[in-house]
C-alpha cells in the first residue's frame, strides 16, 4: 500500500506553497483582463460584492491539505477562481442585456 503524499509528518509533507501562489498570481490579472476585454462600462452597485467570491476561492487554497482529495478539490476550487474572476464581467454584461432584451420587446 502506497503512502499518501500529504500524510505523514511535516517534514515529509510535499509543499503547497508552489500551488497557492499559483493560482494566486493570476488571480488579479485575470480580474483585470476580464475587465479590461469587457464591453461593461462600470460595474452596477449591487454586482460588486459577487465579485468578491472568485478571489476568496483563490484564498482557499491556501490552506494547506491533508488528504489527496482536498488537494484535488482546492486544485478545482483555484482554477475554477481565477476562470471565475475572468468572466464574470462578460457573464454580468450577458446577463444586463437578456434582462434588457426581455423587457424591451
Amino acid at each position: 500500500m502506497t503512502k499518501n503524499p500529504v500524510s505523514g509528518r511535516p517534514d515529509k509533507r510535499q509543499r503547497w506553497l508552489p500551488v497557492a501562489v499559483l493560482f494566486t498570481v493570476p488571480a488579479p490579472a485575470a480580474v483585470w483582463c476580464g475587465r479590461a476585454t469587457s464591453y461593461l462600462p462600470g460595474f452596477p452597485p449591487g454586482f460588486v460584492f459577487l465579485h468578491a467570491v472568485p478571489p476568496a476561492m483563490v484564498a482557499f487554497t491556501w490552506i494547506p491539505p491533508r488528504t489527496d482529495a482536498q488537494r484535488r478539490r482546492r486544485l478545482a476550487l483555484g482554477g475554477t477562481g481565477c476562470l471565475l474572476a475572468f468572466l464574470y464581467p462578460h457573464a454580468l454584461l450577458v446577463g444586463i442585456l437578456v434582462l434588457w432584451a426581455s423587457t424591451a420587446g
